[in-house]
């Protein structure tokens, strides 16, 4: 057992698990695995403990995994140049790995092969990635100097509208034309880096900005690849390990949150994946949304059935995929909060939007809702927040969506992104007001109600309103928001 070979810890009964439970759950508080943890074989251990975790959790790519753990390495090896790495590694996966969607390379090589033709394909990237580098430098030296005050003051609304000029300009112009190319490829750049650089303008504001190179070094961290930004620069510099028993604290947190990712996604895999569906033959439920569509309805006890499931299994598998990100944060030294705290113990509906996936609902609220907060209606406080509440869980929540989409537009046609665009907007506007109802109208229970008032009702009730959400959660249009309007009616015993 890992106890044993931990100097000054008590040998834990094997025949006790919760025993076992109570010490791994708080190994991170525990003074002599923290010292162990400072050794070398101790940082070894955690290092391969969780490089193997990830090896096991295949959401990751395995290249992306190859990129965190020379990061990894270079942490642990330069303990006290933490940033520097995480510069010159956030500054080559952008160089190499600039864009979040998997088709946008494809798209990317068509373009910019012939236009660079001596270079390999898999430095491609390299020379516009350092043109749009000089775009970034070119923002934050605007904000210190304010040349354009309007980019200055309002960067996120500018890089968007150009975001925007360049998006009409690749449905305007015909592939062949010579200027379709460098429109395009602007476009993919910054809408791949939207996010990322507005928190680099975001902390280019406060009196504490990390330095230039720094910030350049977070438009594309080693750990970004499908999850949305985790804050900025000024985030990460608040949450580095101070001290050696800080980082060791650090490292063992983020062991045991990547232990917790494969033990969740282990659960989704062999339970959901193959138990339930492969093995057991249960639809899932884009599959009985399809068959109800096409008028062959499966027993409504089935179509509930595969609301709870999908419900269950989404929120495992983003658990695991979320925890395992953070992990790797953790163990290079910065000990970062969860991505995802106990969701289905939420009591209202804003408090599971807050904990199911933190640092989405972070972006939302630094970049949609202070802004809208701080600006209008100030006299009135409940139309304040229900405004500010809408600027983020709707329009954020759907610019975020369609900001990403913009490069796929040019090459595979608007129609099938305008309908993925209206479902999107349908299910972000239904969530919108289950949050705004949440904030203004629910009460909040009291552990005077009683159990069944306090904690089985207004958590039952929060479960099934995401459940029931989910039926409408789709931006892809592989199905029809007017099925999945049917199929969620129809659980009710209405036929659209």
């Amino acid at each position: 057992m890992l106890s044993t070979a931990i100097p000054g810890v008590r040998k834990t009964s094997r025949s006790n698990p919760l025993e076992w439970r109570r010490w791994w759950l708080a190994i991170d508080r525990n003074e002599a695995a923290i010292a162990w943890a400072q050794t070398l074989p101790g940082q070894a251990v955690l290092h391969a403990a969780l490089l193997a975790t990830l090896l096991l959790i295949p959401i990751l790519r395995t290249n992306h995994v190859a990129l965190m753990s020379v990061a990894l390495m270079l942490c642990w090896a330069f303990p006290q140049r933490r940033l520097i790495v995480l510069t010159v590694t956030g500054l080559t996966y952008f160089l190499l790995r600039p864009f979040k969607m998997g088709p946008h390379y494809e798209y990317f090589e068509q373009i910019a092969v012939p236009l660079l033709p001596m270079l390999p394909v898999a430095l491609i990237s390299v020379p516009f990635g350092l043109l749009f580098l000089v775009f970034a430098v070119a923002m934050l030296r605007n904000q210190d100097f304010k040349f354009v005050a309007f980019a200055s003051n309002r960067p996120l609304m500018f890089m968007f509208l150009i975001g925007c000029a360049l998006a009409a300009a690749t449905l305007v112009l015909p592939r062949e034309h010579g200027l379709f190319a460098p429109a395009w490829i602007a476009l993919v750049y910054l809408t791949s880096t939207f996010f990322f650089l507005g928190y680099v303008l975001l902390d280019n504001r406060s009196k504490t900005k990390a330095p230039i190179h720094t910030q350049l070094g977070f438009m594309r961290p080693f750990w970004a690849g499908f999850a949305p930004p985790m804050k900025g620069p000024a985030f990460f510099l608040k949450a580095e390990a101070k001290s050696d028993a800080d980082l060791a604290a650090s490292r063992l947190k983020g062991v045991k949150l990547a232990v917790w990712a494969l033990i969740l996604f282990l659960t989704w895999d062999w339970g959901f994946n193959r138990l339930i569906h492969d093995v057991w033959a249960f639809p899932r439920l884009d599959d009985l949304i399809i068959a109800s569509a096409s008028g062959d309805p499966a027993s409504l006890g089935v179509r509930w059935g595969a609301v709870a499931i999908e419900f269950m299994a989404m929120v495992i598998y983003m658990g695991a995929a979320i925890h395992a990100v953070v992990a790797v944060i953790r163990v290079a030294g910065f000990c970062i909060p969860r991505g995802m705290v106990s969701p289905l113990g939420s009591r209202t509906i804003a408090e599971f939007w807050g904990r199911y996936l933190f640092y989405f609902k972070e972006m939302l609220v630094d970049f949609f809702f202070y802004p809208t907060f701080r600006r209008y209606f100030k006299d009135h406080p409940r139309l304040r927040m229900a405004f500010a509440t809408f600027a983020a869980a709707f329009v954020g929540n759907v610019l975020f969506d369609f900001i990403h989409a913009m490069p796929s537009v040019a090459f595979e046609g608007s129609e099938r992104y305008l309908q993925g665009l209206m479902s999107y907007c349908v299910y972000a506007g239904v969530l919108t007001a289950g949050i705004i109802w949440s904030q203004l109208a629910q009460s909040t229970p009291r552990k005077e109600d009683g159990f069944v008032r306090y904690s089985l009702l207004p958590r039952a009730q929060v479960i099934l309103f995401f459940a029931l959400l989910q039926v409408i959660d789709d931006s892809s249009a592989n199905v029809l928001i007017g099925d999945r309007m049917s199929y969620l009616t129809g659980l009710f015993g209405v036929n659209l």
